[in-house]
């Protein structure tokens, strides 16, 4: 999953039920980082990336029941980890295709 849109982050916040959808979109994009880390090499990054994973899980109802504010803030974090993860990821492949 790309977050390709910066504006994204400042809309209001969805309904419950979208909120529930978008952090499990959020699981799945991290899920494919961590494996794509991992086959890069870049291990460091795995435990924190799957306790992120487990945790945003293990919250998933109250993040998706929670007052805007909070949810934004959470919801809104993890996208630019995952933005910042995918950068770290492409940037690694590059170098490595370039040696």
């Amino acid at each position: 999953m790309q977050f390709n849109d910066e504006a994204t982050l400042t809309k209001p916040s969805a309904l419950p039920v979208e909120r529930r959808a978008l952090v499990d979109q959020l699981r799945e994009a991290i899920a494919r980082l961590t494996h794509g880390l991992a086959a890069a090499g870049l291990v460091e990054f795995v435990p924190p990336l799957l306790e992120i994973n487990k945790l945003l899980g293990d919250m998933t109802d109250e993040i998706s029941r929670a007052d805007s504010l909070y949810s934004d803030e959470v919801i809104t974090g993890t996208m630019r980890l995952i933005k910042t993860s995918e950068a770290l990821l492409e940037n690694r492949v590059i170098v490595q295709t370039i040696h």
